[in-house]
Formats: structure tokens, sequence, C-alpha cells
């Protein structure tokens, strides 16, 4: 009988460790981050509705936290990182940056390897996108 592992590790693991098994990884981590962000973001914004006093006092608490900063550029780098993963998953479901079927001469190729450059591009403007929102969110995080 097949033996398939099961539970957290399964979860976690994509497979071997490459880069797409990391992409892999990210893309699920921050999905969840996202998702548990998405109820605290309506609860905050929801405030509104208690009066303009209420929605003062809650933005002026979310103003002066610094872990309110931290974590909204956290946010930024969630949603660039599952967005742009998620923009190299939708080209390759369309069959975009995998090649033509080539006959199996060894050494094989396959469809990894012939998608790695966008994974690295992903990467690179995941990294671009991450040092530009550190310097615009730089004045709320470092003071």
């Amino acid at each position: 009988m097949y033996n398939r592992r099961k539970g957290f590790i399964r979860w976690v693991f994509g497979g071997k460790y490459n880069l797409e098994a990391y992409l892999f990884l990210l893309h699920r981590i921050t999905g969840i981050a996202l998702a548990f962000y998405l109820p605290l973001h309506i609860i905050v914004t929801s405030m509104r509705i208690f009066g303009p006093e209420t929605w003062k006092a809650t933005m002026e608490r979310v103003a002066h936290n610094p872990i309110a900063h931290i974590g909204e550029w956290l946010l930024v780098v969630a949603v660039a990182v599952h967005g742009l993963n998620g923009l190299r998953l939708i080209f390759t479901e369309l069959g975009m940056f995998i090649g033509r079927p080539s006959r199996p001469i060894y050494p094989y190729r396959n469809s990894i390897d012939r998608q790695r450059v966008l994974s690295w591009a992903v990467m690179v403007l995941s990294a671009v996108f991450i040092v530009w929102s550190l310097f615009a969110f730089s004045p709320k995080l470092f003071h």
C-alpha cells in the first residue's frame, strides 16, 4: 500500500526543495496572512458606524502604534509577493512560459526548467517592491 505523509508537514512540503517549492510555501503563508488581515480590516473600518469620535479615536490609536506600522508594511509585502506569484501561476496555468513539448532525450528538460526564469523574475520583482516599500514606509517604521 502506498504510504502518503499527511498533516502539517505534507501541507508545507511541496516536493523537492527548489525555488518553486519555496514559492509554493511562500504563496500559502502570504495567503493565510491576508485571510487573517481581512477580518481585522473589516473590524477597524466598521468603527465608523459608531460615530466620528469613535472613528477618530480608533485612527489615532492606529496612527501612533509602531506595531501597526510594521503590520502595514508586512501587509504590503504579503500583497506584493502573493500577487506577483499569483500572476506567475496564472501564466503557467494558461500554458505560457512552459515551452513546446520536446522529445524525451536525456538529459531531460521539463517544464519547471523552462519556467525557472519566470520564477526568478517574480522573486526579483518582489524584492524590488519590498525594498521600495521599506523606503516608502521608513518615516513611519523608524520614528
